[in-house]
């Protein structure tokens, strides 16, 4: 864990939450396009925004406690999210062999993405850039629409079942022109 992670974990959460309020960038709103991505997969596969739903979830490292745990409580839901056409990707800036070795401990079947440099998760506002240390990712998870729409964003760990309840809220209003 980095130093400014560190200190961050150890301030009380109303200092904390002031000062992600300050210094983190803001999330892509509701309705925007989402920025273009390609990324490769452990498994060598590439993979970007298709003309389906996609949930992105920025994580910070692999074999983190915190992102086990997101990445677990995904693939609970993953038929869920099967059976409404959604795409889910995890997305960290660890290489190929550390994501298959975390995808493989911790049992997840959708595709980790490799985000060299951070590119990807700047052009999601799901980083902050540090001079001297480079991108510090920022857990954040979107969902955007087969129209490349952001339809949800949020930082941390929202709930997953949540997750699954608005895509088929959108989905519905979709369905019926609302």
């Amino acid at each position: 864990m980095s130093t400014v992670r560190k200190t961050l974990a150890g301030l009380p959460a109303p200092i904390k939450r002031q000062i992600q309020e300050r210094v983190y960038p803001k999330l892509l709103p509701e309705g925007e396009t989402a920025p273009e991505w390609h990324l490769q997969s452990y498994d060598d596969s590439w993979h970007r925004h298709g003309r389906h739903w996609s949930v992105l979830v920025f994580y910070v490292e692999d074999g983190g406690k915190d992102d086990s745990e997101q990445l677990q409580d995904f693939q609970k839901h993953l038929a869920d999210f099967d059976r409404l056409n959604v795409k889910v990707f995890g997305i960290s800036s660890a290489e190929a062999e550390s994501h298959k070795a975390f995808a493989e401990s911790i049992g997840v079947k959708f595709p980790l993405l490799t985000d060299r440099g951070g590119s990807v998760a700047r052009q999601f506002k799901a980083c902050m850039q540090f001079p001297l240390t480079g991108p510090m990712v920022i857990r954040t998870v979107y969902l955007v629409n087969p129209e490349r729409k952001i339809r949800l964003g949020n930082r941390g760990k929202p709930s997953v079942a949540a997750i699954v309840r608005s895509i088929e809220a959108l989905q519905q209003a979709t369905k019926t022109g609302m």
